[in-house]
């Protein structure tokens, strides 16, 4: 025998009911079923005057909302221009633009009551803290995506990204992520903005061979250079979390800019993404600035930051071939199993150490500030051995 199933309504019509069915005062009525007097003769009012259907739910919301945001001049224009922006994109765009925009959550919901939003499922717990490195060019990373021509055929994208900053250093479309691909992509970075002190990539063949105990030359060209190499841990993705979101962005921007006829075609819109991704996107991952913003060195300075450098595009420069040093407390560096004191003023500082001919160069972004024969035999070299800028030059 199917059991019966009774809805919320005819449950509260037989509570109305049972005072003139059992004769029980209404007071005992509401103590037996849980409710309030005030409950039950809302309700009775209700039936009498609308008959069952006054016992059914009704809504919450209230009759007048003059907070609410009227939604024709909602962010819902921006919405339908850029269809891949959400309620935080929206938000850094409305205060890049000057204006004071309504909260994140408020933004979201104005989209989900114009039906520019779909349900998404529950998202996972954001991370207590995010691992970065605290200036640009500490730490490269480097990694190879998978993309499809319109004839389907299986083309890759070698890219380079500061992790500081997540700045697209390079980005080269290549037939196949192979040594030379990767060579090529850490060479176009190095040639715009010197050398890092890290670069971080995954166990692929093309950069490491230490799974495989062996050395590929990636590595060894890195280590004739001084450049550090680290690598992510077997089947752990999260190591190059920064690049792999960012591999998302790209090819959703270009499936909006496809589709890719062959690898020419592919390396022009990588570099019309690079322009665009570093000097026109918010990035939410580093306060809503942009990556080209986010990228410079900073240091203390009685007389100011001293100026880094810049390209015609506006981006930061630096030599090639370069090794980043970090200033001591007390104005110095180490290069060369010696001590170079470079001055208090750079203190907690980073530059940049480069061997021209017999003297090594020290530069603050592009500006030299000293130029020395460095003795490896010595442990210190002060001011006194320097050879003047002048007779550098």
């Amino acid at each position: 025998m199917a059991l019966k199933v009774s809805t919320m309504a005819e449950l509260r019509r037989d509570v109305l009911l049972e005072a003139q069915r059992t004769g029980e005062p209404v007071s005992s009525i509401c103590q037996r079923f849980g409710i309030s007097r005030q409950t039950y003769y809302r309700y009775r009012r209700r039936f009498l005057l609308e008959g069952p259907d006054g016992l059914e739910n009704r809504s919450r919301r209230p009759n007048h909302s003059p907070a609410r945001m009227d939604p024709q001049i909602e962010i819902c224009r921006m919405r339908k221009t850029h269809p891949r922006w959400g309620a935080r994109r929206i938000h850094a765009e409305l205060e890049r633009s000057g204006f004071e925009p309504p909260a994140v959550s408020s933004i979201h919901q104005a989209l989900k009551r114009n039906h520019l939003v779909a349900a998404q499922p529950p998202r996972r717990p954001k991370a207590l803290k995010r691992f970065q490195r605290e200036i640009s060019n500490d730490l490269w990373q480097i990694d190879a995506t998978q993309v499809k021509l319109v004839s389907r055929k299986k083309v890759w994208i070698m890219d380079m990204i500061d992790d500081h900053s997540r700045y697209l250093l390079s980005a080269l479309a290549t037939p196949g992520p192979t040594e030379d691909a990767a060579w090529d992509c850490f060479e176009e970075a190095a040639a715009r903005y010197g050398l890092p002190r890290q670069v971080l990539s995954d166990n692929g063949l093309c950069f490491t061979g230490r799974l495989h105990k062996v050395e590929v030359q990636f590595e060894r060209s890195l280590k004739d250079l001084g450049v550090e190499m680290i690598n992510a841990g077997p089947y752990h993705p999260q190591t190059l979390g920064k690049l792999e979101r960012f591999h998302k962005t790209l090819k959703l921007w270009l499936a909006d800019e496809g589709p890719v006829e062959d690898l020419t075609h592919l390396q022009e819109l990588l570099d019309g993404f690079r322009h665009h991704y570093n000097t026109e996107r918010p990035h939410q991952g580093i306060a809503n600035m942009t990556p080209t913003e986010r990228y410079r060195l900073v240091a203390p300075s009685a007389e100011g930051p001293i100026s880094t450098g810049t390209d015609a595009l506006g981006e930061p420069t630096y030599p090639p071939r370069s090794i980043l040093r970090k200033v001591t407390s007390i104005g110095n560096i180490g290069y060369k199993n010696s001590v170079i004191n470079v001055g208090n003023r750079f203190a907690g500082g980073r530059v940049r150490v480069i061997d021209v001919g017999e003297l090594t160069h020290i530069y603050w972004g592009e500006e030299l500030i000293r130029a020395l024969k460095v003795d490896p035999t010595k442990e210190r070299h002060g001011w006194k051995e320097e050879i003047t800028l002048t007779s550098v030059t």
